[in-house]
């Protein structure tokens, strides 16, 4: 009976201790762990109403640990793919995509080992599909491309739409190839101020292509409504050699008289600087 009554006054203390401790006790699963580490049996409130603050993921230590392994494959992916080690370097891509990083990026490369000859275009299009199907940029590209090429238009517009448009898949200025197989598929249908249009905004994003056919659009004119601009395709013919291509590069004549904007007489002391005129 003595034992009883221990027990029982015992237990009472620990429901008074317990009643005074719990108003004080943080109930979120970060700030929970925080508070009661000695505790290895805490678990976070599932009740909605319990919690004080918006609950955020816990990093363990080992889904850490396999995020940097996952990032350290892929790191070693991109180093054999660059040396030509494809087959090596997609299988290190796939146990990184295992692992849940970068599962669009394995997606991306599988297309491109499918598109070396000798090519296999369909098996190109059910990865690159998947791929896109994650909002990947790279895969929802070439996906168009590939439907552009197969002269597919309607399904290349669609694909690559999501991309070139700005702040969609291909980020705050668009993809500039997406917006350069735009402006093409629109020159080969005769559309051109369109194709224009396309080709400005993939110019405007680097890429030197498109520079060249602005250079030659502006100092050709055309019937279509593009008049004939001699300073707006000096303009980007210079742009393009400054941005490294051979035949801009080798037309640009430094020293001539010709009036220039600050930026395109920047343009030519950087080529100057680099030895390339």
């Amino acid at each position: 009976a003595t034992v009883a009554a221990m027990v029982t006054g015992l237990a009472a203390v620990s429901l008074v201790t317990a009643a005074l401790v719990w108003p004080c006790t943080r109930v979120t699963a970060v700030e929970g762990q925080e508070d009661l580490r000695g505790a290895t049996d805490f678990k976070p409130s599932r009740f909605v109403h319990c919690q004080t603050e918006p609950v955020e993921p816990v990093d363990f230590p080992g889904e850490q640990l396999l995020r940097h392994i996952a990032a350290w494959e892929f790191q070693e992916a991109a180093t054999a793919w660059n040396l030509q080690l494809l087959l090596p370097a997609i299988k290190l891509f796939g146990r990184s995509a295992q692992k849940g990083y970068e599962v669009g990026e394995y997606c991306f490369r599988w297309g491109q080992y499918h598109e070396l000859p000798p090519a296999d275009i369909q098996q190109a299009i059910r990865w690159y599909a998947r791929g896109a199907r994650m909002n990947h940029m790279g895969c929802t590209t070439m996906l168009g491309k590939i439907h552009l090429a197969l002269g597919h238009h309607a399904k290349a517009e669609d694909w690559l739409s999501r991309t070139a448009q700005p702040h969609r898949y291909g980020g705050t200025y668009g993809d500039s190839l997406a917006q350069w197989f735009l402006a093409e598929m629109n020159f080969q249908g005769g559309a051109l101020r369109k194709a224009v249009r396309w080709w400005k905004r993939s110019a405007e994003n680097g890429d030197v292509d498109a520079m060249m056919r602005l250079a030659q659009v502006f100092s050709e004119g055309h019937p279509a409504g593009i008049p004939q601009e001699a300073m707006r395709a000096s303009h980007w013919f210079l742009a393009a050699a400054a941005n490294g291509h051979p035949s801009a590069i080798s037309k640009v004549k430094f020293g001539d008289e010709v009036a220039r904007s600050v930026v395109e007489e920047r343009w030519l002391h950087d080529m100057e600087d680099r030895g390339w005129l």
